[in-house]
């Protein structure tokens, strides 16, 4: 006869030990959460534009639009920001002086009950002939003082949108003036000739491909060109005249393009006084009739949005090199009218 086996069953997990695996299983996921965490953070920081989005908000889905930063009580000084490149975008979110924040910065400061005066901060070489166009429009429907405070650069398109403030501080080493109009063309028809590519447009009219980066420009052609960059040169020259109160004979002398300091601009009428930042709030508050130092406010008109955030990486990283190359070939060949300043000190 065989010998049955007799078969023990397993003894039961302790409790310890079960305590055990449940503690080691949220550890799993404490460091595969902190590794994902670890590596969006820097993603998404990099995607907060200006400093005015702030982290732990996004995080929990929380919109600081039509907010305003500010402290204590009374009235107050808004400061209305031109920083960087001005463009004409109706993406309050881009980057640099869109004109869409700006504007939505004055007509936010203008409605706002507790505010007597603005200053526009203004840091930019200028830019888009529209971008700055759309910030002058708004600026002529402000009825509270303006002070505007030139920073390193308020050149062209930056000189632009400042002259209608009330009154204009510069540093002494600010870059302004800058007066003027550039439209800038590429003729890359040499090199694709030394290369021997050729190129075919096929048009409806001889001037449908005018300023194309792989043709020279004809004399008819240059003509038309000239006469759109002297249009929107004497419209420069009358917004500086009016904004300053002088001829546009005179508005004509300085305004052949040439860079100024700022001491150079007091001297010149382009700008009413030399100073900081310091003196344009004691200047702001005075004419906005505030006693002591005045209340600083600014105005967050942006929506952040974690999942346009982590698209518009993705977007990026799905990009082949063919892509890239088209977008700079694109920006390279595009001619683009600007009331820009592009020397020494420009961004």
């Amino acid at each position: 006869m065989e010998e049955e086996t007799a078969v023990t069953p397993a003894a039961p997990q302790s409790a310890a030990a079960a305590g055990e695996t449940k503690s080691q299983n949220r550890t799993a996921l404490w460091v595969l959460i902190s590794v994902i965490v670890g590596f969006m953070l820097p993603v998404c920081s990099c995607a907060v534009l200006g400093g005015t989005a702030v982290l732990s908000s996004g995080l929990l889905g929380l919109s600081s639009a039509s907010g305003a930063s500010s402290a204590g009580f009374g009235d107050a000084v808004a400061i209305v920001r031109v920083e960087g490149t001005i463009l004409s975008s109706d993406r309050p979110n881009a980057a640099d002086a869109v004109s869409s924040r700006v504007i939505n910065d004055l007509e936010a400061a203008e409605a706002d009950p507790t505010v007597r005066a603005i200053i526009l901060r203004v840091d930019s070489p200028g830019g888009s002939v529209t971008g700055s166009a759309q910030i002058w429009e708004t600026l002529q429907n402000v009825e509270k003082p303006i002070v505007v405070s030139m920073a390193s650069v308020a050149a062209s398109g930056g000189y632009y949108v400042s002259a209608p403030g009330d009154y204009i501080i510069a540093r002494p080493d600010t870059l302004t003036g800058s007066l003027g109009v550039i439209l800038t063309l590429y003729d890359a028809s040499d090199l694709i000739d030394k290369v021997g590519v050729k190129v075919i447009d096929i048009t409806s009219g001889e001037n449908k491909a005018m300023g194309s980066t792989w043709e020279e420009l004809t004399t008819e052609q240059r003509d038309i060109l000239e006469s759109i960059t002297n249009e929107a040169y004497d419209e420069f020259v009358r917004v500086v005249a009016d904004g300053r109160n002088l001829s546009e004979a005179e508005v004509r002398k300085l305004a052949d393009g040439r860079v100024y300091s700022g001491r150079q601009a007091l001297a010149n009428g382009l700008v009413d006084q030399l100073g900081n930042f310091q003196d344009a709030i004691d200047k702001a508050a005075e004419l906005g009739g505030i006693s002591g130092e005045p209340r600083l406010v600014e105005y967050n008109h942006e929506t952040f949005n974690w999942q346009d955030v982590l698209l518009g990486f993705s977007s990026q990283l799905n990009k082949t090199e063919a892509e890239r190359a088209v977008e700079l070939l694109t920006e390279f060949i595009t001619p683009s009218l600007e009331y820009r300043y592009v020397g020494p000190g420009a961004e």
